[in-house]
C-alpha cells in the first residue's frame, strides 16, 4: 500500500480513488476483495484528513457515497 502522507493529495485523485471504491466491499465473501476496498477506504479516509475534510472534498465524497455513507459538510469531528 503507498504510504498516502508521503503523497501530494488533490481534489482529482480523491475523485478517482471514490470512483473505483466498493461502498459495499463489507458484504464480501470474497476476502481479496473485502481487503482491497478496505485499504481503498483507509487512503479515502487519510485523502479527506489531508485535504482537511474541506466542502470540495466532502462534496466529491458525497457524489459517490450512497445515502447511508455520505458525511456531512460540517461536523465538530472534523474542521
Amino acid at each position: 500500500m503507498t504510504n498516502i502522507l508521503s503523497m501530494e493529495v488533490s481534489l482529482d485523485a480523491l475523485r478517482d480513488e471514490c470512483r473505483s471504491f466498493d461502498f459495499w466491499y463489507n458484504y464480501s465473501d470474497d476476502h481479496r476483495v473485502w481487503s482491497r476496498n478496505y485499504d481503498r477506504k483507509q487512503r479515502i479516509f487519510a485523502m479527506l484528513d489531508k485535504l482537511s475534510h474541506s466542502p470540495e472534498a466532502i462534496a466529491i465524497y458525497n457524489e459517490y457515497a450512497p445515502d447511508q455513507f455520505k458525511r456531512p459538510v460540517e461536523s465538530k469531528y472534523y474542521k
